[in-house]
């Protein structure tokens, strides 16, 4: 009886026929429909649960209000514009002409904002015998002394004036903010005028102990991504394998003969993301690139030279021309704007959106980039040459025009990046209240990652592991996800987990084949591409000898379309050899 039974469950172990058999009948995609389902039911239980929060707690809509004008009593270029309590301080330059000395009034307005108009203001603000004295000494002893602009660094206020035409040459006037007024402290704080580290993160050095030596040897970094700059070409590989020269990124190096000694790379370790910075040989400036373990995808993005942040809860990176997520979605923007430094993020009291400024001090161009944590996304970058915030979050820009005039147009804009001690309309009695703006917000994000995982691509590695494991994070970590008040989101969370629990198998039945089917053809190529260089090679004066050339090509190519019709294989991988064989085939 035991030997019937083993031999019974001998003759039923699948063989390969009849694992192509079950993915034929779909089950992988029927478990994949499932998922998909099962994503959009938590986005309208996300959804729900994000009305109910913006009604407990209140919300505040990014919109552009209204454009009103100020009217200076020169024609003057607009340089900036700061925020001091209910009121703003417009910076600017007017040509003197015969004019033998400049005041302040010809560098400064000051105006109230009643969060509608504009009021211009005497400049009461900035009378102080002192920093008068030092305004008239700098310039009548510097004649080149243009104003550049404002910077608020903690509790003081910088007025940044450029002394020569080196942008770089600048003396500042430092004050104390002190809530609607100001105290002049000196201008001998020049040192003290800094912006903030440009990259939050420290670049490491790859060392010759990092070297594997073969026929095409390279650099490990971490044993996870494995770079060469040698043969001619940048290379980035996910095996270590000094045999092969193939990688998953490569392009072409200045100069072909060089060693592994002669790059300079640099690398930084952010969770699923590996940066480099790489130089080859007698190069001039860095290669900047971005390389993300998950989803095996390597680019190049030279933006983050000037500076590159972290997003919050490790969500990715952010620099002056877009952004980069953990899960590898990115974006870039094309502003044309170059050497731009970060000079500070804003956080709006609800801890969901977040503004990152940057700067280009040379020419006072300002790139304003507003990120959702919950959506994951970055808003279109507002550029402009001054800008200003008030409590209520309020947002004033301008954008400066080349030629001097007197009228100048300023947006006024509502945003959620209120001052600390804003009041927003809440609802005390409410469950959600209890919990908190700022935990709801969390995990409201932690499920948007899990939603964007579910309609990504199934090429990610371990997608439904991350899947699974992220879900039962989140049940663990947040105790209302299953109540009434969190809009039971812990239902569909499960409903997730336990579907990618099954795809799990399913996936690596998938994963396989797609291997097998990728080998077959990888040795059809082969087996072509040796056909071919004999066919280059041949006599083929006889008709008979032509024909069965010809014949053996469109074989192949049968052979070929059988093959890249089968499930779960890339069609962008039938292109190249179909044309190859069909070029071959007309020739």
């Amino acid at each position: 009886m035991t030997e019937t039974t083993q031999t019974t469950t001998e003759e039923n172990e699948p063989d390969a026929t009849e694992t192509e058999a079950v993915l034929s009948e779909g089950t992988y995609e029927i478990i994949r429909k499932r998922l998909l389902q099962n994503g959009e039911q938590l986005r309208e239980k996300l959804d729900l649960l994000n009305n109910e929060r913006k009604a407990v707690f209140g919300s505040v809509e990014t919109k552009l209000l209204n454009t009103e004008h100020i009217t200076t009593a020169n024609n003057c270029t607009a340089a900036d514009m700061v925020e001091i309590g209910h009121h703003f301080i417009f910076g600017y330059n007017v040509f003197i002409g015969l004019k033998t000395q400049t005041t302040i009034n010809d560098v400064f307005s000051l105006y109230e904002f009643d969060g509608e108009i504009f009021h211009e203001k005497p400049l009461t603000l900035l009378k102080d015998e002192r920093f008068l004295s030092d305004f008239n000494n700098l310039y009548k002893y510097y004649r080149d002394t243009t104003f550049s602009r404002f910077a608020i660094r903690g509790s003081h206020l910088f007025m940044v004036f450029q002394v020569s035409k080196d942008t770089k040459d600048i003396k500042t006037f430092k004050w104390q903010i002190n809530d609607n007024t100001l105290t002049y402290i000196d201008n001998r704080s020049d040192h003290e005028y800094t912006f903030p580290p440009q990259h939050e993160f420290e670049w490491q050095r790859a060392t010759r102990d990092m070297q594997r030596n073969g026929h095409n040897p390279h650099i490990a970094i971490d044993e996870r991504i494995f770079v060469e700059t040698i043969h001619g070409d940048l290379t980035i590989k996910i095996e270590d394998n000094t045999e092969s020269g193939q990688g998953i990124f490569s392009e072409p190096v200045e100069h072909n003969d060089q060693n592994l000694d002669d790059a300079e790379i640099y690398y930084a370790l952010l969770g699923d993301i590996i940066l480099l910075k790489i130089r080859p040989y007698q190069e001039n400036r860095f290669r900047y690139l971005v390389y993300n373990e998950k989803v095996q995808q390597a680019i190049r993005i030279d933006a983050i030279e000037d500076a590159c942040v972290l997003l919050p809860e490790s969500q990715g990176l952010i620099f002056p021309k877009g952004y980069y997520l953990q899960s590898g979605e990115y974006k870039t923007f094309d502003n044309r704007l170059s050497d731009l430094q970060f000079e500070k993020r804003i956080i709006s009291p609800n801890g969901e959106d977040y503004l990152y400024i940057f700067c280009n001090t040379a020419s006072g161009t300002f790139v304003l980039l507003s990120y959702n944590i919950i959506t994951q996304q970055v808003s279109t970058p507002i550029i402009c040459h001054g800008y200003a915030f008030f409590d209520d979050g309020k947002m004033l820009y301008f954008r400066s025009e080349n030629h001097a005039q007197k009228h100048h147009a300023i947006q006024i804009w509502q945003t959620p990046y209120c001052g600390p001690d804003f009041q927003f309309n809440t609802d005390a009695t409410s469950s959600l209240y209890k919990i908190g703006n700022r935990d709801i917000v969390r995990c409201m994000a932690e499920c948007t990652e899990i939603y964007n995982l579910i309609n990504r691509d199934d090429s990610y590695a371990n997608l439904y592991h991350d899947i699974a494991r992220k879900t039962i994070d989140i049940t663990d970590s947040y105790f209302w996800v299953d109540s009434a008040d969190g809009q039971n989101i812990a239902k569909p969370l499960n409903a997730i987990h336990k579907t990618a629990e099954s795809a799990i198998t399913e996936f690596e039945k998938v994963v396989r084949t797609r291997e097998n089917k990728a080998k077959q053809v990888a040795a059809l190529e082969q087996e072509t591409e040796t056909k071919i260089d004999e066919i280059k090679s041949a006599d083929l004066t006889s008709i008979n000898t032509f024909v069965g050339f010809l014949n053996e090509l469109l074989v192949r190519r049968g052979t070929g379309i059988a093959s890249f019709e089968l499930r779960y294989f890339y069609p962008q991988e039938f292109e190249t050899f179909d044309q190859t064989t069909t070029t071959q085939t007309a020739q």
